[in-house]
């Protein structure tokens, strides 16, 4: 889940730079439920691998709502694949290592 949501942030963040906000905010719309999904599965991930911040998930995750409130769509790209992604991408190697 984790991998398909690290693939996800870019494919956002293309269609966000390529001006297609509608389809962007729609598969943003269905990448925010599966983050939630994760958010739920985090307190036995947590026991696990104690090394990954949900503190710092949920910070990434303020600064795009945040930013799609203001309708900033690049800055959303950007933060997708700037912040979460890397961060998604470290989770994803932390756990298939682990």
């Amino acid at each position: 889940m984790i991998s398909n949501l690290n693939d996800r942030c870019l494919a956002i963040a293309d269609l966000y730079r390529k001006g297609e906000f509608q389809e962007g905010n729609e598969r943003f719309l269905f990448f925010l439920e599966d983050i939630n999904t994760l958010l739920g599965a985090i307190a036995l991930i947590n026991t696990t691998f104690p090394a990954l911040s949900i503190e710092e998930l949920n910070e990434k995750l303020a600064q795009l709502l945040e930013q799609m409130e203001n309708k900033d769509y690049l800055y959303v790209a950007d933060l997708l694949q700037y912040e979460l992604q890397p961060l998604l991408d470290l989770w994803s190697g932390t756990i298939n290592d682990g």
